[in-house]
Parts: structure tokens; sequence; C-alpha cells
């Protein structure tokens, strides 16, 4: 079955909405992350960059928490519990584009951080499709 952003909410993905990752660490313990995200009609989207823990565990336990809160009305958000269906390199360097570009207003490389670290790191896109979601209000 397929789960959906309720059009209630999807604002909160379009707009530059910080949220709050949550993967599993090792020893079972929660880690949350701030990240940029957005949601293609089918997946919650978040990129990272290659050797970060949150990779680590989601490499490990694809079980994950997103978190919206909107910046206008703390009683206003979404969770979207999901599973990390797809890791990829494939498009991870435009992703993080388009995601500062959402979220600052300008280029990652180059104007965000320096050009030369484009060459010193790897970034993926983190598909993560839900299997639950989770709003308040529950009506608008």
């Amino acid at each position: 079955m397929t789960i959906f952003i309720p059009d209630s909410h999807k604002d909160l993905f379009e707009k530059p909405v910080y949220a709050a990752l949550t993967t599993i660490m090792p020893d079972g313990q929660p880690q949350s992350t701030v990240v940029w995200t957005d949601y293609d009609g089918q997946y919650v989207r978040v990129n990272v960059a290659r050797g970060r823990q949150k990779l680590k565990n989601m490499e490990r336990n694809p079980k994950v928490s997103v978190l919206l809160i909107d910046p206008q009305d703390a009683f206003r958000w979404i969770e979207v519990r999901g599973t990390v269906e797809e890791i990829t390199e494939q498009g991870g360097a435009e992703h993080i584009e388009a995601l500062s570009r959402k979220y600052l207003g300008r280029g990652y490389y180059g104007d965000f951080t320096p050009a030369e670290r484009r060459q010193q790191e790897t970034r993926l896109v983190v598909k993560i499709r839900p299997t639950r979601v989770v709003v308040f209000p529950a009506r608008r």
C-alpha cells in the first residue's frame, strides 16, 4: 500500500522547513539530525555525504522518522515514519544544489561551501518510502 503526504501538509515539504531525521544508532539509541528535505510525490528525500553517522545508521537499519514543524505555527507538524528504499549517488550533487537553493536561495558548492568540497565528498540521495504519516492538526 502506498502512503502519500496529505495535501494539508505538503507545503511543509515545499517551503524551506528544516526537518529532524531520526535514525537508530548501533546500540539502539535514536539519533536525530537537522536536515534539508523534499518530497517527490512518492518518496521523502534527504541528502547526505558519504561517511556520516546518519548514513551508516540508515544502511544498517532502514527504519527512520522525519519530523517537520511549521515555523509559523509550532502546533502544525507532520511526522513521516518510513523505510529507506534507496541510497544512490545518482543525482546526489544536483539534489544538494536544489535543496541549497530552496533553503538558502543560493548554490551549495561555491556559495555555501567551498567549490573544491565537491571533489572531496560524495553526496547521496536517500529515498524514504512513507509507512505511516501523522499530522497535526488532523484537519485544517
